[in-house]
């Protein structure tokens, strides 16, 4: 075990630092001082270890440390005051000592300590002559010695002053950035040039689950997207092998083990000598706008796909109703008819993402054009709520206009007497696809005309033909004198889904 001593020396030494640090000019110019006012060919700045003295400053001895066993050092510190020995070949306590009876055969040692503020001496600032000196050191060279002693020991005071004052200031940067760190709503980190992580800020810790050990260094490609990983890291380091930021998006995979899209920028660093070193980079977190993004390309392909679809309905509408009436004053009362359903479909579809498109609101949207909010004695309507898909809006839409349209032009809504009845209901198909079934009856209907549209019109194709083709539906219509009916049936899903 070591003594008290020695271990007050060893914490002396830690606390002021200058083990093993470079050579200083304030230290080498004191060692100079006192190898001219001693008259003596070799001065030394010894600091005493557990099992070496090493050497601040010297002068006249090439090593710049040496074995505890061959120091002279450790004597004088066991005793208060300048210590001499006038020849140490004569003393029992350095007669045996290899640097005395061999090279550089040291025969004279002066030294005086260098004593902490609170009294541990760690070292001496010592003179040595290879000759004895049996009247030692003279009045003035002993009190020069001291006083050297005691700049060396203000030197070093002060050096550790500063350290720690620099320390401290490191500290509170430290603290501040860290602080700061954890504010930004993102993670920031730090790595060498091939991806070595040396740094992640706490949210990066508090997102991923992952512990300290098992994020730095590489292991924080674990929670990357495997179909990203690679992308990752070779982009990484193309980036700082070209002396480039980086910049890439990702995925991260959460604690809760969902993963998220991620931007991730980075910027190479250089250290004093204007050498790249090292990286910080940044995360921020951008999964709800890249899922916007793709809602938008997704909006924006289903309104092309819309409005070419628009364009041909409109284009079939106009060459259907040209062919009933001609190019006539008829013709435009019918086209604008049309196109108005149309318009007013297109409004329910635009809305479609906040307010579902139902069954009931679509044919009370072509009813009310129609005037049947007069006629409500007239009109039943009942079913469940059923939400319509957005791809068969249009075309439905169209049918239930011309439907209404002939109810208020030739059928119930034409008279007083007239009834009209609009049920539904849902129910599952042969392949247990969700489907809907709508009836359309009308009693007080008015006798049609022959060649009217009621009997063979627009209307009546975009049933019996339009819907089957465009909607996969099923449909009948029943015209007699005094009554209609028309079935819709139509699934309400893209395809058939088996139960589970």
């Amino acid at each position: 075990m070591p003594d008290l001593e020695e271990t007050a020396r060893s914490n002396a030494l830690g606390r002021y630092a200058i083990l093993d640090t470079a050579p200083e000019p304030a230290f080498d110019d004191l060692v100079l001082l006192a190898s001219r006012i001693c008259e003596a060919p070799v001065a030394l700045i010894s600091l005493v270890g557990s099992d070496r003295q090493w050497f601040k400053a010297r002068i006249g001895l090439a090593p710049s440390e040496m074995p505890i066993e061959q120091s002279v050092c450790r004597h004088a510190l066991k005793q208060a005051g300048l210590f001499v020995i006038p020849d140490l070949k004569l003393d029992p306590r350095t007669s045996g000592n290899p640097l005395v009876t061999g090279e550089p055969l040291i025969r004279f040692y002066a030294g005086a300590q260098l004593v902490t503020s609170d009294g541990v001496a760690f070292g001496t600032i010592c003179v040595i002559d290879t000759k004895p000196r049996p009247e030692g050191l003279t009045d003035n060279q002993a009190s020069s010695l001291e006083a050297l002693a005691r700049q060396a020991m203000s030197q070093m005071e002060l050096r550790r002053v500063i350290a720690e004052r620099a320390e401290t200031a490191l500290r509170r940067s430290e603290e501040r950035f860290q602080a700061l760190a954890n504010l930004v709503p993102g993670f920031l980190w730090s790595s060498d040039l091939v991806g070595r992580a040396t740094w992640f800020s706490e949210r990066w810790y508090e997102y991923s689950g992952q512990s300290e050990p098992e994020a730095l260094g590489y292991g924080w490609q674990t929670v990357i997207h495997p179909d990203e990983r690679e992308y990752t890291i070779t982009g990484f380091r193309a980036a700082m092998d070209q002396e480039r930021p980086y910049n890439r998006e990702y995925r991260i995979r959460g604690k809760d083990g969902i993963y998220r899209w991620f931007m991730v920028r980075a910027e190479p660093i250089r250290d004093a000598a204007g050498q790249i070193d090292r990286c910080y980079g940044a995360v921020t977190d951008i999964h709800d706008l890249h899922e916007l993004q793709q809602r938008q390309a997704v909006l924006v392909d289903e309104l092309q796909h819309r409005t070419r679809n628009l364009l041909a309905v409109v284009r079939s509408i106009a060459q259907q109703t040209m062919t009933q009436t001609g190019s006539t004053e008829q013709f435009c009362d019918r086209f604008n008819d049309r196109l108005a359903a149309l318009s007013r479909v297109q409004g329910l579809l635009s809305r479609s993402d906040k307010e579902p498109i139902t069954i009931q609101a679509l044919i009370q949207i072509e009813l009310d054009a129609f005037g049947a909010a007069a006629m409500q004695a007239q009109v039943a309507l009942k079913g469940p709520p059923v939400r319509l898909r957005k791809v068969s809006v249009q075309t439905l839409a169209l049918a239930l206009h011309e439907l209404a349209t002939n109810a208020r032009k030739y059928g119930s809504l034409a008279n007083e007497q007239g009834r009209l009845w609009v049920s539904w209901d849902t129910y599952r198909g042969e392949d247990e696809e969700r489907r809907l079934s709508l009836v359309w009856q009308e009693e007080g209907i008015r006798r049609p005309q022959e060649g009217s549209p009621i009997r063979r019109g627009y209307g009546r194709d975009l049933i019996e033909k339009a819907l089957p083709y465009a909607l996969k539906a099923r449909t009948s219509y029943e015209l007699s004198e005094a009554q209609l009916r028309c079935v819709i049936d139509l699934p309400l899903t893209d395809g058939a889904k088996k139960r589970p």
